[in-house]
């Protein structure tokens, strides 16, 4: 059984989201530091702009400084590439036109964000040092300052890029900061910034893409008046003010000296939005009680238009047995902004639980875009002001409920009577059809949204209602259908919360904390003029915002599993050969191992041999005819 999502006429049925004040401890809730969600280059991506010389011919040339040659890699990407010949020169060899001989036909990205690619894959014999690539084509094809293709070059060199946001203030009139510096892999800690590499000699700058095309290139400094911390730091910044609301696209580009003196280049390609939104918060809420049970709180906020609807985030402290404040839980959620106010509604039997006495503040409160997850206002603190408090905010609670979580789950107006409960088969971004096998799953529905580049809430909410004509699903899900289906259950009320069986959502190559692919997706769509466009939801930056709001609760309730390719020692070891240069192994051609995981979920294990999709080298991850078995048995329904 498939089908298309419709939007419901009936306002969505926000969940009454909390958690316990563990999830503040863990650092769970925290908005993320961007300086550690850098990317990690060992690869450089740079424009082919065809020029026409004297004779006719479209010509492009470029000297190319290369570190190292292992696993060696160029992969071309045109949409005209099947025209062109392109001719190289290794130091201290006569040029060598690569010809169709020693090409390999690929393709770079996923699903529908697709894009041809030629590779050439060169043995351990080439010497590394300067090569010189030339490129020649019938004609130029490109428009403005967009090129004509791209060449990536990439090495398993242990020298590479990090780079970065400075902040994630990304509105319009404020200053927007890159951040980047050469460091070396092989003293990198995983889950940390790396060291800065100063005794590399550097030049670094970057090419902005605002939204109406117009393109900036901008000098990065280490003179730490740039958001590169301290002078001379080896670290290097650059800033520039949106003038713009949009999708914004940059590169930064590294051209070092190694320690060892050999000169190296590197790139990083990144995709962010700057949204024409901010707001501010006053200094005082007010809670009000609901029921013996509920107090709705409202928080002052000024510049967001009524009836806009914002994620919302505050700490509940009181006064511990020790006289000193403690918190008693964080409450969140969607919030709808009516007559200057935004509304969340908290449990009060938090305060039993944590046995908290007033005087009662919020802390960190903060309001997110509903969309990008792009902070509107924060505020370090607020006091509440309370002039009752319900029945249960005086009594000891041991254990924490459903509804202390999510608020009263609601009897009825979420699903129609229908015949039985389904397993909800989910694909992911821009995916061109359904990823899984029908005829390894029973009692089940296809959902289809295909071809379409959602944000993770839109993407939820149009699972929720295709869902909606039946009285329960549980989900099984592929790539970004994964986080989706995460954010669902986070924050709207669906038919997974009246679904049984053993696991809500299991999902397979999702990744929960963004994918290096997506800003280089980005580029690629302006010279193609095709695919499902960028997806902040899938960076780096847009992953770990996103992930701030989502409770420990929540997560738990998600089975996962990531794949690779499988590794052997006599071949190169690839899923994608195209997108290998911009990935670190293991991965399965588009999602890292590491990006695949999500704390305080269930994690199934890492099984070589699968591919995030069918084009690539080993079988598709959603093909797997021995786990696709142990999900549909297990699957809620």
């Amino acid at each position: 059984m498939g089908g298309t999502p419709t939007a419901q006429a009936d306002t969505p049925l926000f969940k009454q989201v909390a958690g316990p004040a563990d999830d503040i401890a863990a650092g769970l809730t925290a908005l993320p530091s961007p300086e550690r969600l850098g990317i990690r280059s060992h690869s450089a991506m740079l424009p082919v702009h065809l020029v026409r010389d004297i004779n006719g011919t479209w010509r492009w040339q470029t000297a190319i400084p290369l570190d190292s040659t292992e696993e060696l890699t160029f992969v071309l990407l045109s949409p005209h590439s099947d025209e062109w010949t392109i001719d190289v020169q290794s130091p201290g060899a006569a040029p060598m036109r690569l010809n169709d001989a020693s090409a390999t036909e690929s393709t770079f990205g996923f699903d529908g964000a697709s894009y041809p690619a030629t590779v050439y894959h060169f043995d351990k014999s080439a010497p590394a040092g300067t090569w010189t690539v030339s490129v020649t084509a019938p004609t130029s094809t490109a428009r403005g300052a967009t090129p004509d293709g791209y060449l990536i070059v990439g090495s398993e060199s242990p020298y590479r890029l990090y780079a970065h946001l400075r902040d994630y203030n990304l509105h319009v009139g404020r200053e927007i900061g890159l951040v980047a510096y050469a460091y070396d892999d092989t003293s990198a800690v995983d889950g940390e910034a790396p060291t800065p590499l100063r005794t590399a000699k550097q030049v670094l700058y970057a090419r902005v893409q605002q939204p109406d095309g117009r393109e900036l290139t901008l000098a990065m400094y280490d003179d730490g008046r740039h958001g590169d911390k301290q002078p001379n730091d080896g670290v290097y910044g650059a800033t520039f003010t949106a003038r713009q609301a949009g999708t914004y696209t940059a590169q930064v580009v590294l051209q070092g000296v190694t320690p060892e003196g050999t000169a190296f280049l590197r790139t990083s390609q990144h995709v962010f939005p700057v949204i024409d939104a901010t707001a501010s918060l006053g200094k005082q809420a007010v809670g009000v009680p609901v029921d013996d049970v509920r107090m709705r709180l409202t928080i002052p906020v000024q510049g967001l238009s009524d009836g806009a609807t914002v994620q919302a985030y505050a700490e509940v402290w009181g006064i511990g047995a020790t006289g000193k404040p403690v918190p008693a839980a964080w409450i969140g959620g969607m919030s709808e902004v009516r007559n200057g106010v935004a509304t969340l509604t908290f449990d009060t039997r938090w305060l039993g639980y944590a046995n908290v006495q007033p005087p009662y503040t919020l802390r960190n409160i903060r309001l997110q875009d509903r969309e990008t997850h792009i902070p509107l206002a924060t505020s370090h603190a607020m006091s509440l002001m309370t002039f009752s408090v319900p029945k249960a905010a005086l009594q000891r609670v041991s254990t924490i409920t459903d509804e202390m979580l999510m608020g009263p789950r609601p009897d009825a107006g979420i699903a129609p009577m229908a015949t039985g409960g389904k397993l909800m088969l989910v694909h992911g971004y821009c995916s061109g059809g359904n990823p899984w096998p029908t005829s390894h799953f029973s009692n089940y529905a296809v959902f289809q949204d295909y071809n379409q580049n959602r944000s993770h809430d839109e993407f939820a909410r149009l699972i929720r209602d295709y869902g909606a004509q039946f009285p329960s699903f549980g989900i099984v899900a592929h790539s970004q259908g994964g986080a989706a289906s995460l954010h669902l259950y986070t924050y709207y009320w669906s038919g997974l919360d009246y679904s049984s069986g053993s696991r809500l959502i299991q999902t397979v190559g999702t990744p929960y904390q963004g994918t290096a692919l997506a800003g280089n997706l980005a580029l690629l769509g302006e010279i193609f003029g095709i695919g499902c466009g960028s997806n902040w939801d899938l960076t780096y930056d847009g992953a770990a915002l996103w992930l701030s709001g989502i409770p420990s609760w929540a997560r738990s309730r998600v089975h996962y599993w990531t794949t690779s390719d499988k590794e052997v020692w006599w071949r190169w070891d690839y899923c994608n050969m195209a997108t290998d240069p911009i990935l670190d192994d293991p991965e399965d051609g588009v999602v890292e191992k590491w990006s695949g995981q999500l704390a305080y979920g269930v994690n199934h294990g890492h099984k070589e041999g699968w591919c995030h999709t069918s084009s690539m080298r080993d079988p598709a991850q959603t093909s797997d005819y021995s786990r696709n078995s142990e999900m549909n048995l297990y699957g809620n329904r």
